[in-house]
This record gives structure tokens, C-alpha cells and sequence, in this order.
């Protein structure tokens, strides 16, 4: 996915080779990484979105903003090789723009997800008296409905407004905010049973699980995109170095969140770890044929 594309860069455009013809190491080390991980990503968030809904279907679950966050992964993962492609070989402008908003799918919409996610679980765990009084499938409903509508707002005022200060905002608002409500959760979660019990609930099993997914997303995916921001100004470094080398590299970062989310998803709910044992299993049958 064109991560950098003129508009939404930080550093001055002008006389700036936003294809990266005379560095291009890291560029194609980035567009490898991409195909790679929508080749991982893809698969991952169809299984992912299908056991989803088949746990909704059988009423196990009303998890309506997983199952967003992963139709917008799915829609990150399968825009990301094209962009690719079209970055090395065709080089077409108008591609590009379409990219930058599909683009916001993963830099915009999957925080902003993540935090309804954290709210929402903050909510059950810290009120949960306050949380049951609500009518939450109302408003998550119209919480999906608000971030499918600001993201690609946003992400077609990047692809049109150059140094659009939007996401650095978002970043530093939302990351904390994540962070914050993830160590809340996880603060109370891990309290003592007043009842003396040293067991573990599974349904607050699966919410640690779920926060903790939430934070290794935030930290690995985000954190140096916020990081990034003001200081990439400071380095004492030419405009197209910090375009081609510096940023291309923090912007690994939301790739790998393509595919980081449904895998961390699926071995939360156990799915991983079913594949692994036939795994096990297959290698294990394999070997007495080799004694053979």
C-alpha cells in the first residue's frame, strides 16, 4: 500500500522523487515486505471474518467491531499488492490517490476501531453496572457507522492536502487513549477475586486476551508512527533520504498490522491452535515412512 505518497508526507515535496528511482533499496525491500503480507493477510482475515460470523450465526458472539476491523484488514490486504505493483512497474498517479484512501483504511480505521474496542471493553470491566444500562448494539452500531464514514474523509483529504496535519493528531490522541484504557483494563482485570478464588473466568480469560492483542497492535503498528512525526523534521538528513529510507522504514510497521490483528484474533480463539497440532500430527505420521 503507497504509505508516503506526496500528500500525506511530512517533509518538503518539492523536487522530491516520490518513486525512489535513485534509492531504491528500501523501496523494494518495502513492496516485497507488502506483497508478502497481503499473501499472509488475506487468507488470514477470510478465515478470520468466516469464524466471525459463524460464531455470531450460533450466538456465541456479538462482537460487531472485530468483525469491521477485519472487513477493513480485508480491504487493506487486497488493495496492498496491486499498490504495489503499480508502484514499481506503472506508476500511474491516479492509482495512487485511490491507494492513499484505501491506505486510511489501515492508518486511520484500524485505531480508531481498536479504540470503540477498548471503550467498549473499559466500559464492561471498569462500569460494569453503567455498561449493562446502556444500549450497546445501538451505539456500537452508529460507532462502525462514524469511522467507516471519517476514514476515507480523511483519507481523501491526505491524498489531495499536502502536510495534512490529521493523522499526527489522531495518533497522538488515539495511541495514548489506547494504551491508557488497555493498562485500566488489565489493572482491574488481574485484581484478586473478592471471593478468594485463584481461577481465572474465561470470559475474562477472552477480555485479557483481547486487550492484550489490542496493545501489541498499538505498540508495534502505531507507536513509531507517532514517534516518527515530530522528529523526522529534526534528523540531519536530505528530504529524499527521510522519504525513501526513514519513512518508507516506519511504514513496515501498518503492513505488518495487516496481518498481525486476524492472527493474533485467530489464536485467540483458538484457531491456530488446532492448525498447529494437524501440523504436529502430519509431520509426526510422515516419519515412520521415512524410517522406511
Amino acid at each position: 500500500m503507497i504509505t508516503m505518497s506526496p500528500a500525506s508526507s511530512n517533509i518538503n515535496s518539492t523536487d522530491l522523487d516520490y518513486y525512489c528511482t535513485e534509492t531504491p533499496t528500501v523501496a523494494i525491500i518495502w513492496c516485497v515486505l507488502g506483497v508478502l503480507c497481503a499473501c499472509v493477510g488475506i487468507p488470514a482475515s477470510v478465515w478470520l471474518l468466516w469464524v466471525l460470523v459463524q460464531r455470531q450465526r450460533s450466538g456465541t458472539s456479538n462482537d460487531i467491531y472485530v468483525v469491521n476491523l477485519t472487513v477493513m484488514d480485508l480491504f487493506y490486504n487486497v488493495g496492498t499488492a496491486p499498490s504495489m505493483i503499480n508502484y514499481i512497474a506503472f506508476r500511474n498517479h491516479a492509482f495512487v490517490l485511490l491507494d492513499e484512501i484505501l491506505y486510511s483504511f489501515s492508518a486511520i480505521g484500524r485505531p480508531l476501531f481498536m479504540t470503540c474496542m477498548c471503550m467498549d471493553c473499559f466500559m464492561a470491566v471498569v462500569y460494569p453496572i453503567t455498561y449493562m444500562k446502556m444500549k450497546r448494539y445501538r451505539y456500537r452500531l452508529l460507532s462502525c457507522a462514524a469511522v467507516w464514514g471519517i476514514t476515507p474523509c480523511i483519507g481523501t483529504i491526505n491524498a489531495f492536502i499536502w502536510y495534512s496535519p490529521i493523522p499526527g493528531a489522531l495518533y497522538w490522541l488515539l495511541v495514548p487513549t489506547i494504551a491508557i484504557c488497555d493498562l485500566a483494563i488489565l489493572y482491574t482485570l488481574r485484581k484478586p477475586d473478592p471471593s478468594g478464588r485463584s481461577d481465572v473466568h474465561p470470559q475474562k480469560q477472552r477480555a485479557l486476551q483481547t486487550i492484550t492483542n489490542s496493545f501489541v497492535m498499538t505498540l508495534v503498528c502505531y507507536l513509531p508512527l507517532m514517534a516518527m512525526g515530530p522528529f523526522l523534521r529534526l534528523m540531519p538528513a536530505s528530504d529524499q533520504v527521510k522519504f525513501c529510507v526513514i519513512s518508507l522504514l516506519v511504514y513496515i510497521a501498518p503492513l505488518l498490522g495487516g496481518i498481525i490483528m486476524p492472527l493474533l484474533q485467530l489464536h485467540s480463539l483458538g484457531r491456530l491452535r488446532g492448525l498447529l497440532y494437524c501440523t504436529r500430527d502430519s509431520g509426526s505420521s510422515e516419519q515412520p515412512d521415512q524410517q522406511l
